[in-house]
């Protein structure tokens, strides 16, 4: 499968009783305590099916077997078509697609190296450099456009994106039901028609809780025509170890398992057959800054944790990774990101998001998406574990060349380095000297120099020209 690491050498962060435990654990959540469930359309579709619903307080609690019921009729693998059919993504559990972040504010400058508000060319800009790069599968637009109104910034990030990759694209800005609306046009546009569209829907919508066990009516209603219109709906909960979960991984985890539960209780009373990814970022409150932790080794665990219940209950699973509070592609950066990532790779996350992003997801660095694929792509390797086959113990080449020789002149050698080594982009393995000579080049520099080639070499197939015309339109409807 294009562009996604296959998982051979799996590592699980709960044993079997763990799972079974936090599944529970959700489940009483869901019976005893409830959700605020705010969206009116929401309410009436639970009040329905049987759940209890307190009006004054609009919470709802609902019975396990509901919630059990329409989970086991969920879709267990989802495709996430890509613009061109070369880059579908297919979430099976498999394997794991590396996914931009989304959502940032800042940008750094490539040319400039100027720290600024990001701007319609920047989510071009990164749509473009992940379209290039092999570790990379699914684009979540990585910053918005600052640079326009805010009731037109949907439309401005989907036609960059649309116009930069043709990968599936994972959108988080249609926040309110008139801009999915607006995203389902274009859409429509991109693809030749709406029709097409619901057949390869090259696009998915998140959707979020507001933690602890709280979803509000603006986003659960756009949630609904998204999955109206075709779209997989992400379902993506926030829960923070000390500030709104439970100090403890276990109690936070199984939090954030009862806010995608109710999630999908509802999307499937509204839209059978819908699509569904149980979707995460849990960081801590870090006790002595009071900040949010990304990067540090209890998010890759809890991503990890969630992922092995999402896969029991029968769904894929987007995580938070690649992530680090560093301002800059640092030492510290290097070794968050490792850790965000490592563990839920190894646990098999469909998806994980967090590439070119720093600050916590919030500034974007062209570079650190180069060094980020080149991290994915080392722990790609370590996922796909060792080979032992008649073929890889070579007993014959080894035979052949004997005591005393090497095995470089081998045509079992130039067969099989290719798949058997990991080749890096950024990393230099030359000696002191050799590097000396090439200028000395930091890893940020030789970074760089492949972001520039990138932008002067890649291309993208080209969008339908009616998709532009349709984004014009809707930006002066919006504008007003």
């Amino acid at each position: 499968m294009a562009n996604s690491i296959p998982i051979r050498c799996r590592r699980q962060v709960l044993d079997s009783e763990g799972v079974q435990r936090i599944r529970y654990a959700a489940l009483e959540i869901l019976e005893r305590t409830g959700v605020a469930v705010k969206s009116k359309k929401a309410q009436n579709l639970l009040r329905d099916a049987g759940c209890d619903f307190d009006e004054k307080s609009s919470i709802v609690r609902f019975p396990p077997s509901l919630v059990e019921d329409l989970a086991r009729k969920n879709k267990r693998s989802v495709t996430f078509f890509g613009r061109t059919p070369g880059h579908d993504a297919r979430l099976d559990g498999e394997h794991v697609h590396v996914c931009s972040d989304g959502n940032g504010t800042m940008a750094m400058d490539f040319e400039t190296r100027e720290r600024r508000m990001s701007r319609k060319e920047d989510v071009a800009k990164a749509a473009f450099v992940s379209d290039a790069l092999k570790g990379h599968g699914v684009n979540w637009p990585s910053v918005t456009s600052q640079d326009v109104p805010m009731g037109t910034r949907h439309i401005h990030d989907l036609q960059a994106s649309l116009e930069n990759t043709e990968k599936h694209i994972t959108l988080a800005t249609n926040t309110t039901d008139w801009e999915v609306e607006d995203v389902l046009a274009l859409a429509a546009a991109a693809a030749g028609g709406s029709e097409e569209f619901e057949k390869r829907p090259f696009l998915s919508s998140i959707h979020t809780s507001s933690s602890p066990l709280h979803i509000d009516a603006e986003g659960m209603d756009a949630g609904f025509v998204a999955a109206d219109g075709g779209m997989p709906i992400c379902f993506y909960v926030m829960p923070g170890p000390g500030a709104t979960g439970p100090v403890t991984l276990a109690g936070t985890v199984a939090v954030g398992v009862a806010e995608a539960l109710a999630g999908n209780t509802i999307i499937q009373l509204h839209r059978p057959g819908t699509a569904f990814v149980f979707a995460c970022g849990m960081a801590v409150l870090d006790m002595k800054a009071s900040t949010r932790a990304g990067g540090g080794p209890e998010h890759g665990l809890t991503s990890a944790a969630y992922t092995q219940v999402a896969h029991h209950f029968g769904f894929p699973a987007l995580s938070g990774g690649f992530v680090t509070t560093s301002k800059e592609p640092d030492e510290q950066a290097a070794y968050e990101k490792f850790a965000s990532a490592v563990t839920p790779i190894l646990a098999g996350t469909d998806m994980i998001a967090g590439i070119g992003l720093l600050e916590d997801c919030r500034t974007i660095w062209l570079e650190q998406m180069v060094i980020d694929d080149e991290i994915s792509r080392i722990i790609g390797r370590m996922a796909q574990g060792i080979e032992v086959s008649d073929d890889s113990l070579a007993l014959d080449v080894i035979d052949r060349v004997g005591p005393g020789k090497d095995f470089l002149g081998q045509r079992h050698t130039m067969d099989r380095f290719r798949k058997e080594h990991f080749i890096p982009v950024v990393s230099d393995r030359s000696s002191w000297d050799s590097w000396v000579a090439r200028g000395s080049k930091s890893t940020l520099t030789r970074a760089g120099d492949e972001v520039r080639r990138i932008l002067k070499e890649h291309t993208v197939e080209p969008v339908r020209d009616e998709m532009g015309e349709v984004a014009a339109s809707l930006i002066k409807k919006r504008a007003k």
